[in-house]
């Protein structure tokens, strides 16, 4: 039986560059050029990095899994951005808010907000040469294809070379980790599971039935009670 193990995505094989706030401001700034001062740019660096993860949470509560089945992906990206503008004091009109929007909105859907640590390639060969399928399940809208595509770590199109066999998101199923894990773990029977979140990649990945393994970037050490590690290259010293 081939072996496939599940990774998940976003502070596992890739990375926001700079920070969620850098991003969200260098977009806003390209829309106005010359309107911020050095100190306009910090303190809406700061705030932008301290509201996304509230306004996030509130938008997943109001519509689960990006919106699906419900408002859609965009319409759900738009209400969170606009709430999170209004909470940093940003007052535009809304014509220049739908620009500004839709160019963030596929931005962050490209390579230019995002980039693969500096392990992700050479572990995921590493397995391809072990002949272990690799299913990343993640709690991501569709766009985490076009990411994983631009950087070479997936090709629906070349499945015989492709670093990665599936990308399986909760918008795309309409389930959140842990169900979503639960789904991957009867269609792959999957060895493991790797993430850094404790909650959703480790208790949930154990709560379904999945073993899983930690990646402590931060080295918090807050998961004793299942393995860790502190790169992704490390799962490598995991597989029988």
């Amino acid at each position: 039986m081939k072996r496939v193990i599940s990774l998940d995505s976003t502070g596992t094989l890739v990375k926001i560059s700079s920070s969620v706030g850098y991003q969200y401001l260098r977009i806003l700034e390209s829309f106005f050029p010359g309107a911020l001062t050095d100190r306009d740019r910090k303190i809406l660096t700061q705030q932008f990095n301290k509201n996304f993860p509230i306004h996030y949470k509130d938008a997943m509560k109001q519509n689960p899994n990006f919106g699906h089945g419900s408002i859609g992906c965009y319409a759900w990206w738009k209400g969170l951005v606009r709430e999170l503008y209004l909470s940093s004091n940003i007052d535009m009109k809304d014509y220049q808010f739908s620009y500004v929007f839709d160019d963030t909105y596929h931005q962050f859907r490209s390579a230019k907000c995002w980039e693969p640590f500096p392990e992700t390639v050479p572990v995921l060969k590493a397995l391809k040469s072990r002949n272990i399928d690799v299913v990343v399940t993640s709690d991501f809208d569709q766009g985490l294809v076009n990411i994983l595509l631009h950087y070479g770590l997936y090709n629906p199109r070349d499945s015989t070379n492709s670093l990665i066999k599936e990308v399986i998101t909760s918008y795309e199923y309409g389930v959140a980790k842990p169900e979503l894990l639960k789904l991957v773990k009867e269609k792959w029977n999957v060895e493991f599971h790797v993430g850094d979140s404790v909650d959703r990649d480790v208790t949930g990945a154990a709560r379904v039935g999945v073993r899983p393994i930690f990646l402590d970037r931060k080295c918090v050490g807050s998961c004793e009670d299942h393995i860790s590690i502190d790169n992704l290259s490390g799962i490598m010293d995991h597989l029988d």
